[in-house]
């Protein structure tokens, strides 16, 4: 992982939406068995500004599944989980390279000429393009301009 658990954990909300406490990789690897529940990823939802349609579609689910886990505080399918986790290792690395929210979600709008010209925030839907914007972030994080 390109993030620290601990902030990998803060993105999802914090401690409060976890059963059991989340010290290393392996523990978010049976949180994927559980399934998050359904405000952890509302929470990653309202730190990249996005809406429930946008929402939905990293998560790979239609818009009303997705609104219908809100209203009865559903649990996230392992799958769902695991793009949850993934979309806020990306978060937490924007916010870290970028040192806030604005510019980090700014930068998620831009056509970067690294990324083919592409938004980053039109990446987050796959895993290959979630590997691709945090490759990207790194680059920027070390001075790496492409």
């Amino acid at each position: 992982m390109n993030v620290s658990v601990k902030r990998i954990v803060e993105g999802l909300g914090g401690s409060q939406y976890f059963k059991r406490p989340i010290r290393h990789e392996f523990d978010l690897m049976e949180v994927v068995k559980e399934g998050l529940p359904i405000e952890s990823a509302a929470h990653l939802q309202r730190n990249f500004g996005l809406t429930n349609k946008q929402m939905s579609a990293l998560l790979a689910i239609s818009e009303s599944t997705y609104q219908r886990r809100l209203r009865d505080k559903g649990t996230l399918t392992p799958d769902e989980t695991e793009k949850a986790i993934s979309l806020s290792e990306v978060y937490a690395k924007g916010v870290d390279v970028f040192r806030n929210e604005a510019d980090f979600e700014e930068w998620l709008q831009m056509k970067i000429p690294a990324l083919a010209d592409q938004r980053p925030a039109d990446l987050l839907n796959s895993m290959l393009g979630r590997r691709y914007v945090l490759d990207e972030l790194n680059r920027i994080l070390y001075g790496i301009f492409s």
